[in-house]
């Protein structure tokens, strides 16, 4: 074969194929290899968005699916942030955007379209935009969250990346923009792997895309970046607010004010461009009773921006949580971000205030916004409601302690979420992990999370959900089980063999059957929290670990474990409220059987008696967010028939009807406790 000229990357590969490389030869490109790209960081977040001028990039969407990254710039077959347009009909592309399906936005791709459903992999996202010449502003492309990595590319041109799925990030792309029509794309990967947060692992669904809403962020050149509204003195009625702004000439004016109030505060900004204003106003306390809020004003130069407020204390004393210096219980519940009655990640108004209205109707004053950061507007509509909230980044299970890329996640993902949402009222705790196993990297990792969550709000508690159970507690219960199933009699030969080999093992330690059992949390995370929060699960795992362990079947374990709840106190060994940030039981909605059935509402109903009946005697006990509100997706969950890639441990169903558990918890929550 002879080929004049040089030769394509195509004749490369032609040749390379059919002919090899001679030895000697020198090396060639490889035309396969994706281009490698440097993009940029996302921007410091821009708080308080839904007070600026801004135009919704929300709506549908063209995508493509492309699990074999042949979109990536560079690409032998495709490079799709090109987006290379035929014009005489010959040219050979092998994608098109103006034909692709179509996706809405907010939303995320594996409930819109069947075929997605258990999809984890890269989707491009593409849209076009209008925009005018920009005089004296700047502006801003916000992402409310994309799960969980994005490449964001603008007319062609990568514009940055952002690694961390629910949390909000922006970009200024004031000098990228071109007046006319715009081509936006996003490559979005919900791929999850050993060192991201959260691992592949998850008791939820990695719902993937752009999950929340998109927006173009109109500032002045000069701009409030964010702001931090706090009562710090609850008996002067004395406030503080602090101001990021950027661009600012140092000892520029800025002002505060509350118009309601008649209230203004002057300040001046530093060459950061950081202000701090503390005034006195006589504001009423926002409370689950009464959720007054107020219209904050700041203004500095040609900006004006607007924040609802509530004004309130939390803080706990021994072992009492105060709430505007009140001893309060937390009758919570927990939840996911989905909602009632429709499928997919819950994102609008409208979704947060009907699971919110859910929790209301259960009597709740405390909701457990479970496992990793929900859109803004679920922080709002608590406001609105009266309804407290516990905040949570997914630092959960196996996490990669010592890895350094894992931690920067994480840092990142709890600083945006704090920063976003510090002026909202109703959120008290903020949670830096859920049910992570004990060990030396582990302590250093979430140690490390908790100061930086404290140095920027120190006006929250900030907890985590500890890891029920220990094999030493474990088989402490075991032999109360003995003891009481031996007593109450009607065994069989081999149950009451092993019973009596459990109590002869246990010796002079073994109890009677009427014997009780404190379970102390020992936890050294405790020892760091305001609040020590626990997850625990008597009446739905233990006993088919206690099962495994002894031999002895679970319709003689269970019986006997309900029995016993009400005869365990659980403590602490530090001085602080305890919450129960999670128990329950499973159950299909119109699954009836009677309480001796697991999988009915009868048995779950029971389990939440026995539970309430348990936590009622543990003084040390201040709360209780119980799991959950409604049944979720979860891929863990395959059981064909009752569990259908749900997680059925909801008060309600997917739809909204309450298991029998939802009047058993109201009717407590109606109680004093």
């Amino acid at each position: 074969m002879k080929v004049d000229g040089p030769l394509s990357p195509l004749w490369v590969l032609v040749l390379t194929v059919l002919m090899g490389v001679s030895a000697g030869a020198q090396e060639e490109e490889n035309p396969f290899a994706d281009q490698e790209i440097e993009f940029t960081s996302a921007d410091t977040l821009l708080g308080l968005v839904d007070s600026r001028a801004s135009m919704s990039l929300n709506g549908p969407w063209r995508v493509i699916v492309d699990p074999m990254g042949v979109g990536h710039p560079g690409s032998f077959f495709g490079g799709f942030p090109r987006n290379k347009k035929a014009s005489s009909g010959m040219e050979l592309i092998e994608y098109d955007f103006s034909t692709a399906q179509q996706l809405r936005v907010p939303g995320d791709f594996n409930s819109q379209d069947d075929r997605l459903f258990f999809y984890q992999g890269g989707i491009w996202y593409f849209r076009t935009f209008e925009s005018e010449q920009l005089n004296d502003t700047k502006l801003h492309l916000w992402f409310g969250a994309a799960n969980f990595d994005a490449q964001i590319y603008l007319n062609g041109e990568p514009l940055g990346r952002h690694t961390g799925g629910y949390v909000p990030f922006s970009f200024e792309i004031t000098d990228k923009v071109r007046s006319g029509t715009n081509e936006l794309m996003v490559r979005i990967d919900n791929s999850l792997s050993a060192t991201s947060v959260p691992t592949k692992r998850t008791d939820w669904w990695p719902y993937g895309g752009l999950t929340r809403d998109v927006l173009l962020v109109e500032t002045p050149q000069n701009y409030i970046r964010n702001a931090k509204i706090a009562l710090i003195d609850r008996d002067s009625k004395t406030i503080r607010v602090d101001i990021w702004a950027v661009g600012f000439d140092a000892g520029t004016s800025a002002k505060v004010s509350l118009p309601e109030l008649d209230v203004t505060q002057n300040l001046v900004l530093d060459e950061n461009g950081n202000g701090t204003a503390v005034f006195t106003a006589p504001v009423d306390l926002w409370s689950t009773d009464s959720p007054r809020l107020y219209d904050i004003v700041i203004e500095a130069g040609k900006e004006r921006l607007e924040e609802r407020v509530g004004f309130r204390t939390i803080e706990t004393k021994g072992q009492a949580i105060l709430l505007n210096g009140e001893e309060i219980k937390l009758k919570g519940i927990s939840t996911h971000e989905e909602p009632i009655g429709d499928a997919g990640v819950a994102y609008s108004d409208e979704h947060a205030l009907g699971l919110l209205s859910a929790a209301k109707d259960l009597g709740a004053n405390f909701v457990r916004a479970a496992h990793y950061p929900y859109s803004r507007h679920m922080a709002k509509a608590a406001d609105e409601l009266g309804l407290l909230l516990w905040a949570e980044i997914p630092v959960y299970w196996n996490i990669d302690w010592e890895n350094e890329s894992t931690l920067s996640e994480a840092r990142n993902m709890m600083g945006r979420l704090v920063e976003r949402d510090w002026n909202r009222s109703s959120v008290i705790i903020w949670s830096v992990a859920n049910e992570t196993p004990y060990s030396e990297p582990r302590m250093a990792f979430l140690r490390t999370l908790i100061d930086d969550t404290r140095a920027l709000d120190s006006t929250r508690l900030v907890s985590a959900a500890l890891l029920g159970g220990s094999r030493e507690k474990f088989a402490e219960i075991i032999t109360h089980l003995a003891a009481r199933g031996l007593a109450n009699g009607g065994l069989g030969p081999k149950e009451t063999a092993i019973f009596q080999g459990i109590l002869k093992q246990a010796g002079d330690a073994a109890p009677t059957a009427s014997g009780s059992v404190d379970v102390v949390i020992d936890d050294p995370l405790a020892e760091l929290v305001d609040i020590v929060a626990y997850n625990e699960y008597f009446g739905w795992y233990y006993s088919a670990l206690f099962a495994d362990e002894t031999g002895i079947g679970e319709d003689v374990l269970r019986p006997l474990m309900m029995d016993f709840m009400k005869d365990i106190t659980i403590k602490a060994k530090v001085d602080k409220p305890i919450h129960i940030s999670e128990f329950g039981a499973g159950a299909k909605y119109g699954r009836k059987g009677g309480e001796v059935l697991i999988w009915t509402e009868e048995y779950q109903a029971e389990v939440y008696r026995a539970q309430i009946e348990m936590l009622r005697a543990s003084p040390q006990v201040q709360g209780m967010t119980p799991w959950i509100l409604k049944d979720f997706r979860a891929m863990l969950r395959p059981l064909a028939g009752v569990q259908d890639y749900y997680n059925r441990k909801g008060l309600m169903d997917e739809n909204g009807n309450r298991k029998l558990a939802f009047d058993v918890l109201n009717t407590f929550y109606a109680e004093e406790w």
